[in-house]
């Protein structure tokens, strides 16, 4: 996925060199509210940093391993979404996202993981997709529950954020075409 307009004012584009400023200004000015959540945060101290993100992240999609886009509301870059890894040999993407504060509790998230699922099980032909998140990270849990996703496990001391591990609680969900029907049996 390069660019994808889910309405008017809000679009997907795959994160560009030329975007390293801006993103690394939404990073900056969302520090302590993201670095609960995102272990990376605190890596991130300059815009080198997210030179070198947008470098890794381009290379990982030209490989066709990952893919990042930012999330553009009213022209504005509120967040980043898009797939960590593709194993192709299994057929699972593993999409990830985060929003800026500003942007949050405005369905935003919810539409923009959408069209992920769709392009994943769509164009990618995925079977399945995964999300893992925090055990204790509320909002975000809300975003697979609400695409339809099945909690199947968790995962104790999954990711190390500051100073101590976190458990995550492992989604997934099925492509359109590998889902039972409601009430069938198994």
């Amino acid at each position: 996925m390069l660019r994808h307009l889910i309405n008017p004012g809000l679009e997907l584009r795959q994160i560009q060199p030329q975007d390293a400023k801006i993103l690394f200004a939404v990073i900056d000015a969302n520090r302590a509210s993201l670095r609960e959540w995102l272990p990376w945060v605190d890596t991130t101290k300059k815009l080198a940093d997210t030179e070198a993100y947008i470098k890794t992240a381009q290379r990982d999609f030209k490989e066709t391993r990952a893919f990042t886009c930012g999330i553009w509301s009213m022209g504005r870059l509120v967040g980043i979404i898009g797939h960590n890894r593709l194993d192709w040999g299994n057929r699972i993407g593993f999409p990830a996202y985060w929003i800026a504060p500003e942007a949050q509790g405005q369905g935003i998230m919810t539409s923009c993981c959408k069209v992920v699922l769709e392009d994943a099980f769509k164009n990618l032909q995925l079977s399945r997709c995964l999300i893992a998140v925090a055990t204790e990270n509320f909002r975000a849990q809300k975003i697979p529950e609400k695409l339809g996703f099945t909690k199947v496990s968790t995962l104790k001391k999954a990711e190390w954020i500051r100073d101590h591990h976190v458990d995550h609680f492992i989604y997934s969900l099925l492509a359109p075409q590998h889902r039972k029907p409601a009430g069938a049996k198994s």
